[in-house]
Protein backbone atom coordinates (compact mmCIF):
# COMPACT_ATOMS: atom_id res chain seq x y z
CA UNK A 1 0.00 0.00 0.00
CA UNK A 2 0.99 3.46 -0.62
CA UNK A 3 1.47 6.32 1.88
CA UNK A 4 1.42 9.51 1.03
CA UNK A 5 2.64 12.31 3.08
CA UNK A 6 5.81 12.79 5.41
CA UNK A 7 8.13 10.21 7.04
CA UNK A 8 6.81 8.48 9.81
CA UNK A 9 9.33 7.49 12.93
CA UNK A 10 8.29 6.33 16.01
CA UNK A 11 8.01 8.13 19.07
CA UNK A 12 9.68 5.87 21.54
CA UNK A 13 10.24 5.89 25.36
CA UNK A 14 12.84 3.49 25.48
CA UNK A 15 17.05 4.45 23.92
CA UNK A 16 16.08 2.99 20.14
CA UNK A 17 13.30 4.63 17.70
CA UNK A 18 10.65 1.55 18.27
CA UNK A 19 7.22 0.78 19.74
CA UNK A 20 7.12 2.49 23.24
CA UNK A 21 7.86 -0.12 26.12
CA UNK A 22 6.39 0.36 29.38
CA UNK A 23 9.55 -0.16 31.49
CA UNK A 24 7.34 -1.53 34.70
CA UNK A 25 5.05 -4.52 32.51
CA UNK A 26 6.83 -4.23 29.18
CA UNK A 27 3.87 -3.74 27.75
CA UNK A 28 4.17 -1.87 23.88
CA UNK A 29 2.34 1.30 22.69
CA UNK A 30 2.55 1.84 19.07
CA UNK A 31 2.37 5.66 18.97
CA UNK A 32 4.00 7.86 15.91
CA UNK A 33 5.14 11.38 14.88
CA UNK A 34 5.42 12.51 11.70
CA UNK A 35 9.37 13.83 10.57
CA UNK A 36 10.41 15.52 7.59
CA UNK A 37 11.59 12.87 5.29
CA UNK A 38 15.90 12.34 5.44
CA UNK A 39 16.47 9.63 3.24
CA UNK A 40 15.01 7.37 0.64
CA UNK A 41 12.39 5.05 2.18
CA UNK A 42 12.63 1.20 2.40
CA UNK A 43 10.39 -0.56 0.47
CA UNK A 44 8.07 -2.88 2.19
CA UNK A 45 7.59 -6.73 0.56
CA UNK A 46 3.89 -6.86 -0.50
CA UNK A 47 4.38 -9.66 -3.25
CA UNK A 48 7.36 -12.29 -3.03
CA UNK A 49 5.66 -14.88 -5.46
CA UNK A 50 6.40 -13.71 -8.46
CA UNK A 51 9.18 -16.43 -9.98
CA UNK A 52 8.88 -19.83 -10.44
CA UNK A 53 12.21 -21.05 -8.50
CA UNK A 54 12.72 -17.80 -5.98
CA UNK A 55 10.50 -15.05 -4.96
CA UNK A 56 12.89 -12.51 -4.45
CA UNK A 57 11.40 -9.54 -2.45
CA UNK A 58 9.38 -6.88 -4.97
CA UNK A 59 10.04 -3.39 -5.25
CA UNK A 60 6.23 -2.87 -4.33
CA UNK A 61 6.63 -0.59 -1.09
CA UNK A 62 5.38 2.04 0.83
CA UNK A 63 7.50 5.24 -0.46
CA UNK A 64 7.64 7.80 0.02
CA UNK A 65 6.54 7.14 3.25
CA UNK A 66 9.79 5.55 5.15
CA UNK A 67 9.92 3.83 7.95
CA UNK A 68 12.58 2.64 10.94
CA UNK A 69 14.44 0.34 9.13
CA UNK A 70 16.58 -0.92 12.14
CA UNK A 71 15.40 -4.24 13.50
CA UNK A 72 14.59 -3.11 17.23
CA UNK A 73 16.95 -4.96 20.18
CA UNK A 74 13.85 -6.63 21.37
CA UNK A 75 11.82 -9.60 20.62
CA UNK A 76 7.33 -8.27 21.15
CA UNK A 77 4.54 -10.96 21.79
CA UNK A 78 1.15 -10.13 21.08
CA UNK A 79 -2.43 -11.51 19.76
CA UNK A 80 -2.97 -10.89 16.00
CA UNK A 81 -6.29 -12.42 14.71
CA UNK A 82 -7.06 -13.89 17.51
CA UNK A 83 -3.62 -16.15 17.48
CA UNK A 84 -0.48 -15.72 19.44
CA UNK A 85 2.42 -14.13 17.73
CA UNK A 86 6.07 -13.99 18.68
CA UNK A 87 9.09 -12.21 16.92
CA UNK A 88 11.24 -9.34 16.67
CA UNK A 89 10.12 -5.90 14.41
CA UNK A 90 12.67 -5.33 11.32
CA UNK A 91 10.78 -2.38 10.02
CA UNK A 92 7.57 -0.99 10.47
CA UNK A 93 5.53 2.86 10.22
CA UNK A 94 2.31 4.08 11.19
CA UNK A 95 0.53 1.45 8.92
CA UNK A 96 2.73 -1.75 8.78
CA UNK A 97 4.82 -3.72 10.57
CA UNK A 98 7.50 -6.20 9.40
CA UNK A 99 8.18 -8.86 11.86
CA UNK A 100 10.33 -11.97 11.70
CA UNK A 101 9.15 -14.81 13.71
CA UNK A 102 10.93 -17.00 16.14
CA UNK A 103 10.08 -19.75 13.12
CA UNK A 104 11.87 -17.65 10.71
CA UNK A 105 8.59 -16.51 9.01
CA UNK A 106 7.97 -12.97 7.95
CA UNK A 107 4.92 -11.33 9.43
CA UNK A 108 3.38 -7.90 8.03
CA UNK A 109 0.38 -6.58 9.97
CA UNK A 110 -0.69 -2.85 10.82
CA UNK A 111 0.75 -1.75 14.33
CA UNK A 112 -3.05 -1.32 15.67
CA UNK A 113 -3.89 -5.17 14.87
CA UNK A 114 -1.21 -5.96 17.61
CA UNK A 115 -3.29 -6.50 20.57
CA UNK A 116 -1.75 -7.17 24.22
CA UNK A 117 1.69 -6.31 22.62
CA UNK A 118 4.56 -7.16 25.70
CA UNK A 119 8.17 -6.75 25.11
CA UNK A 120 9.14 -10.38 25.75
CA UNK A 121 13.09 -10.91 25.59
CA UNK A 122 15.86 -8.22 24.90
CA UNK A 123 16.94 -10.13 21.95
CA UNK A 124 15.88 -12.35 18.82
CA UNK A 125 15.43 -16.01 20.41
CA UNK A 126 14.45 -18.51 17.50
CA UNK A 127 12.93 -21.70 18.37
CA UNK A 128 14.99 -24.74 18.79
CA UNK A 129 14.60 -27.46 16.92
CA UNK A 130 12.12 -29.52 18.63
CA UNK A 131 10.22 -26.76 18.76
CA UNK A 132 10.21 -26.05 15.61
CA UNK A 133 9.41 -30.10 15.11
CA UNK A 134 6.38 -29.92 17.19
CA UNK A 135 4.53 -26.97 15.67
CA UNK A 136 4.89 -28.70 12.36
CA UNK A 137 3.57 -32.00 13.55
CA UNK A 138 0.59 -29.90 14.85
CA UNK A 139 0.35 -27.88 11.79
CA UNK A 140 0.41 -30.97 9.20
CA UNK A 141 -0.87 -33.75 11.40
CA UNK A 142 -0.46 -37.78 11.75
CA UNK A 143 -0.57 -37.75 8.04
CA UNK A 144 3.20 -36.20 8.21
CA UNK A 145 6.35 -37.33 9.87
CA UNK A 146 9.29 -34.89 11.13
CA UNK A 147 12.68 -35.65 10.60
CA UNK A 148 15.72 -33.54 11.78
CA UNK A 149 19.23 -32.98 11.69
CA UNK A 150 21.57 -30.44 12.69
CA UNK A 151 19.99 -27.46 10.67
CA UNK A 152 16.77 -28.56 9.52
CA UNK A 153 13.28 -29.80 10.20
CA UNK A 154 11.53 -31.66 7.33
CA UNK A 155 7.98 -32.59 7.03
CA UNK A 156 7.32 -35.36 4.86
CA UNK A 157 4.80 -38.49 3.98
CA UNK A 158 4.72 -40.89 6.66
CA UNK A 159 6.69 -43.83 5.73
CA UNK A 160 8.58 -42.38 3.33
CA UNK A 161 11.93 -43.85 2.92
CA UNK A 162 13.97 -41.09 1.28
CA UNK A 163 16.31 -39.44 3.91
CA UNK A 164 15.34 -35.89 3.47
CA UNK A 165 16.95 -34.21 6.28
CA UNK A 166 20.64 -35.65 5.89
CA UNK A 167 20.23 -35.09 2.35
CA UNK A 168 19.31 -31.09 2.86
CA UNK A 169 22.26 -31.46 5.92
CA UNK A 170 24.98 -32.98 3.64
CA UNK A 171 24.29 -30.17 1.16
CA UNK A 172 24.17 -27.36 3.76
CA UNK A 173 27.64 -28.62 4.74
CA UNK A 174 29.24 -28.27 0.81
CA UNK A 175 27.85 -25.01 0.44
CA UNK A 176 28.92 -23.95 3.32
CA UNK A 177 32.70 -25.16 2.60
CA UNK A 178 32.26 -23.88 -1.21
CA UNK A 179 31.88 -20.40 0.03
CA UNK A 180 34.63 -20.58 2.62
CA UNK A 181 36.81 -21.91 0.01
CA UNK A 182 36.25 -18.77 -1.67
CA UNK A 183 37.17 -16.23 0.79
CA UNK A 184 33.68 -16.01 2.32
CA UNK A 185 32.34 -16.49 5.33
CA UNK A 186 28.78 -17.71 5.97
CA UNK A 187 27.07 -17.12 9.15
CA UNK A 188 24.88 -19.67 10.95
CA UNK A 189 21.18 -19.56 10.08
CA UNK A 190 18.97 -17.47 12.32
CA UNK A 191 16.31 -20.51 12.96
CA UNK A 192 16.06 -23.80 12.00
CA UNK A 193 15.53 -24.75 8.15
CA UNK A 194 12.19 -26.06 7.39
CA UNK A 195 11.12 -28.05 3.95
CA UNK A 196 8.17 -29.49 3.21
CA UNK A 197 7.82 -32.33 1.43
CA UNK A 198 4.19 -33.35 -0.16
CA UNK A 199 3.75 -37.01 -1.51
CA UNK A 200 2.95 -36.36 -5.10
CA UNK A 201 2.50 -33.40 -7.43
CA UNK A 202 -1.14 -33.07 -6.93
CA UNK A 203 -1.00 -32.79 -2.83
CA UNK A 204 2.34 -30.13 -3.13
CA UNK A 205 0.24 -27.99 -6.21
CA UNK A 206 -2.88 -28.40 -3.78
CA UNK A 207 -1.21 -27.33 -0.66
CA UNK A 208 -0.26 -23.48 -2.38
CA UNK A 209 -3.53 -22.98 -3.66
CA UNK A 210 -5.19 -23.38 -0.31
CA UNK A 211 -2.29 -20.70 0.78
CA UNK A 212 -3.64 -18.30 -1.18
CA UNK A 213 -0.61 -18.71 -3.81
CA UNK A 214 -1.67 -21.67 -6.77
CA UNK A 215 1.55 -22.27 -8.63
CA UNK A 216 1.71 -22.48 -12.52
CA UNK A 217 1.51 -26.57 -13.49
CA UNK A 218 5.23 -28.25 -14.20
CA UNK A 219 6.34 -25.92 -11.04
CA UNK A 220 8.16 -28.86 -9.34
CA UNK A 221 9.70 -27.07 -6.23
CA UNK A 222 10.32 -23.90 -4.91
CA UNK A 223 11.68 -21.93 -2.43
CA UNK A 224 9.48 -19.02 -0.02
CA UNK A 225 10.83 -16.19 1.16
CA UNK A 226 8.06 -15.10 3.43
CA UNK A 227 8.09 -18.37 5.03
CA UNK A 228 11.73 -19.27 4.92
CA UNK A 229 10.34 -22.71 3.47
CA UNK A 230 11.25 -24.85 1.19
CA UNK A 231 8.39 -26.87 -0.55
CA UNK A 232 9.30 -29.98 -2.59
CA UNK A 233 7.21 -33.65 -3.61
CA UNK A 234 8.30 -36.62 -3.79
CA UNK A 235 9.23 -37.22 -7.54
CA UNK A 236 10.22 -40.90 -7.21
CA UNK A 237 6.54 -42.20 -6.52
CA UNK A 238 7.72 -43.52 -3.01
CA UNK A 239 10.83 -45.47 -4.23
CA UNK A 240 13.15 -43.45 -2.50
CA UNK A 241 15.05 -42.91 -5.74
CA UNK A 242 17.19 -40.04 -5.23
CA UNK A 243 18.14 -38.91 -8.99
CA UNK A 244 14.03 -38.60 -9.30
CA UNK A 245 14.66 -35.31 -6.65
CA UNK A 246 17.92 -34.75 -6.74
CA UNK A 247 17.82 -31.37 -8.76
CA UNK A 248 14.85 -29.87 -8.16
CA UNK A 249 15.57 -30.38 -4.31
CA UNK A 250 19.45 -29.03 -5.05
CA UNK A 251 18.09 -25.75 -7.27
CA UNK A 252 15.73 -24.97 -4.13
CA UNK A 253 17.81 -26.26 -1.07
CA UNK A 254 20.48 -23.63 -2.04
CA UNK A 255 18.29 -20.67 -2.51
CA UNK A 256 16.91 -21.89 0.96
CA UNK A 257 20.61 -22.02 2.61
CA UNK A 258 22.67 -18.81 0.79
CA UNK A 259 20.13 -16.71 1.85
CA UNK A 260 20.32 -18.16 5.60
CA UNK A 261 24.14 -18.47 5.73
CA UNK A 262 24.90 -14.91 4.58
CA UNK A 263 25.39 -15.56 0.74
CA UNK A 264 22.69 -13.46 -0.11
CA UNK A 265 20.38 -11.30 2.38
CA UNK A 266 16.85 -12.59 2.53
CA UNK A 267 15.28 -8.95 2.85
CA UNK A 268 17.23 -7.14 0.49
CA UNK A 269 16.74 -7.26 -3.26
CA UNK A 270 19.55 -9.17 -4.96
CA UNK A 271 20.43 -9.55 -8.54
CA UNK A 272 18.46 -12.52 -9.86
CA UNK A 273 21.51 -14.03 -11.89
CA UNK A 274 23.67 -13.70 -8.42
CA UNK A 275 20.73 -16.01 -6.70
CA UNK A 276 19.93 -18.20 -9.53
CA UNK A 277 23.92 -18.39 -11.07
CA UNK A 278 24.44 -19.73 -7.66
CA UNK A 279 21.45 -22.36 -7.55
CA UNK A 280 22.33 -24.20 -10.93
CA UNK A 281 26.11 -24.19 -10.35
CA UNK A 282 25.41 -26.77 -7.26
CA UNK A 283 23.24 -28.50 -9.80
CA UNK A 284 26.21 -30.68 -11.11
CA UNK A 285 27.13 -33.54 -9.23
CA UNK A 286 30.51 -32.42 -9.21
CA UNK A 287 30.05 -29.41 -6.96
CA UNK A 288 26.81 -30.79 -4.77
CA UNK A 289 28.09 -34.03 -3.48
CA UNK A 290 30.41 -34.47 -0.80
CA UNK A 291 34.17 -33.62 -1.71
CA UNK A 292 33.41 -32.17 -5.12
CA UNK A 293 35.22 -33.16 -8.05
CA UNK A 294 38.45 -31.87 -9.03
CA UNK A 295 37.82 -32.74 -13.16
CA UNK A 296 35.68 -29.67 -14.15
CA UNK A 297 34.07 -31.84 -16.60
CA UNK A 298 32.09 -32.96 -13.40
CA UNK A 299 31.21 -29.50 -12.56
CA UNK A 300 29.40 -28.56 -15.51
CA UNK A 301 25.71 -28.07 -15.89
CA UNK A 302 25.79 -29.11 -19.10
CA UNK A 303 22.08 -28.10 -20.19
CA UNK A 304 22.53 -24.69 -19.23
CA UNK A 305 26.31 -24.74 -21.37
CA UNK A 306 24.58 -26.37 -23.95
CA UNK A 307 21.82 -23.41 -24.16
CA UNK A 308 24.51 -20.87 -24.16
CA UNK A 309 26.69 -22.02 -26.40
CA UNK A 310 23.81 -22.70 -29.07
CA UNK A 311 22.59 -19.17 -28.90
CA UNK A 312 25.46 -17.36 -29.12
CA UNK A 313 25.23 -16.30 -32.55
CA UNK A 314 21.80 -14.32 -31.34
CA UNK A 315 23.35 -13.11 -27.56
CA UNK A 316 23.62 -9.30 -27.98
CA UNK A 317 27.26 -7.82 -27.42
CA UNK A 318 26.05 -6.21 -24.68
CA UNK A 319 24.37 -8.96 -22.88
CA UNK A 320 26.27 -8.61 -19.76
CA UNK A 321 25.64 -5.14 -18.83
CA UNK A 322 22.25 -6.07 -19.39
CA UNK A 323 22.08 -9.16 -16.98
CA UNK A 324 23.87 -7.16 -14.13
CA UNK A 325 22.00 -3.84 -14.61
CA UNK A 326 18.64 -5.23 -14.07
CA UNK A 327 16.50 -8.78 -13.70
CA UNK A 328 14.43 -7.40 -16.86
CA UNK A 329 16.45 -10.77 -19.38
CA UNK A 330 14.45 -13.06 -16.84
CA UNK A 331 11.12 -11.77 -17.85
CA UNK A 332 12.25 -11.37 -21.63
CA UNK A 333 13.42 -14.65 -22.67
CA UNK A 334 14.07 -16.51 -19.57
CA UNK A 335 15.69 -19.68 -20.75
CA UNK A 336 18.79 -17.45 -22.04
CA UNK A 337 19.08 -15.12 -18.51
CA UNK A 338 19.54 -18.63 -16.96
CA UNK A 339 22.07 -20.03 -19.05
CA UNK A 340 23.68 -16.14 -19.10
CA UNK A 341 23.33 -16.47 -15.35
CA UNK A 342 24.81 -19.84 -14.81
CA UNK A 343 27.85 -19.07 -17.02
CA UNK A 344 28.77 -15.66 -15.98
CA UNK A 345 28.73 -17.66 -11.77
CA UNK A 346 30.25 -20.48 -13.10
CA UNK A 347 33.58 -18.43 -14.89
CA UNK A 348 33.21 -16.55 -11.88
CA UNK A 349 33.16 -19.22 -8.94
CA UNK A 350 35.94 -21.05 -11.05
CA UNK A 351 38.56 -18.10 -12.27
CA UNK A 352 37.92 -15.22 -10.08
CA UNK A 353 37.08 -16.86 -6.49
CA UNK A 354 38.34 -14.17 -3.98
CA UNK A 355 36.07 -11.46 -6.28
CA UNK A 356 33.33 -13.43 -6.63
CA UNK A 357 32.96 -13.72 -2.62
CA UNK A 358 33.40 -10.41 -2.29
CA UNK A 359 30.61 -9.22 -4.60
CA UNK A 360 28.33 -11.17 -2.90
CA UNK A 361 28.96 -10.23 0.53
CA UNK A 362 28.89 -6.24 -0.50
CA UNK A 363 25.37 -7.16 -1.96
CA UNK A 364 24.52 -8.98 1.00
CA UNK A 365 25.02 -6.37 3.00
CA UNK A 366 22.42 -4.00 1.08
CA UNK A 367 19.90 -2.30 3.73
CA UNK A 368 17.23 -4.07 3.82
CA UNK A 369 13.82 -3.58 2.34
CA UNK A 370 15.12 -1.14 -0.24
CA UNK A 371 15.39 -1.40 -4.32
CA UNK A 372 17.83 -2.04 -6.28
CA UNK A 373 18.27 0.91 -8.87
CA UNK A 374 20.70 -0.17 -11.89
CA UNK A 375 23.52 2.47 -11.17
CA UNK A 376 23.81 0.64 -7.99
CA UNK A 377 23.84 -2.46 -9.50
CA UNK A 378 26.31 -1.83 -11.50
CA UNK A 379 28.72 0.11 -8.81
CA UNK A 380 28.70 -2.96 -6.99
CA UNK A 381 29.80 -5.05 -9.90
CA UNK A 382 32.11 -2.81 -11.53
CA UNK A 383 33.76 -2.43 -7.99
CA UNK A 384 34.53 -6.31 -7.87
CA UNK A 385 35.10 -6.89 -11.26
CA UNK A 386 36.40 -3.79 -12.88
CA UNK A 387 34.18 -1.94 -15.55
CA UNK A 388 35.30 -3.02 -18.98
CA UNK A 389 32.65 -4.97 -19.62
CA UNK A 390 33.76 -5.73 -23.56
CA UNK A 391 36.47 -7.58 -21.49
CA UNK A 392 35.03 -9.27 -19.40
CA UNK A 393 32.79 -10.75 -22.23
CA UNK A 394 35.55 -12.37 -24.30
CA UNK A 395 37.00 -13.70 -20.95
CA UNK A 396 34.19 -15.47 -20.41
CA UNK A 397 33.32 -16.76 -24.04
CA UNK A 398 37.03 -17.95 -24.29
CA UNK A 399 36.40 -19.60 -21.14
CA UNK A 400 33.40 -21.12 -22.16
CA UNK A 401 35.19 -22.35 -25.62
CA UNK A 402 37.59 -23.71 -23.89
CA UNK A 403 35.48 -26.01 -21.61
CA UNK A 404 35.05 -29.68 -22.24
Amino acid sequence: MLISGQTAFVDCTVAVEGPAVNRDSHELKFTWTAHPPSRPAPNMPRALHNRLHLALLAACGLAPAAAHAEPAPFMMRATLDGEPIEGQPLAWNSQQMLLLGRDGALHEFHPDDAKNAKKSAPGFVPYSISEVAGRLHFEFGRAFDISTSAHFVVVHPRGLGTPWAPRLESLFGTLANYMTVRGFRPTEPPTPLVAIVFRNADDYHRHAAAGGSPLPAGVVGHYDPISNRVFLFDASDGTGDWGANAATMIHEAVHQAAYNIGVHRRFAEQPRWAVEGLAMVFEARGVWAPGPSRQIADRLNYERLDYFRRTGDQRAADWLVRLVASDRSFEVDALNAYAEAWTLSFYLSETRQQDYSAYLARVASREAFTEYPAMERMTDFTAAFGSDFKLLAAQVQRFVEQLP
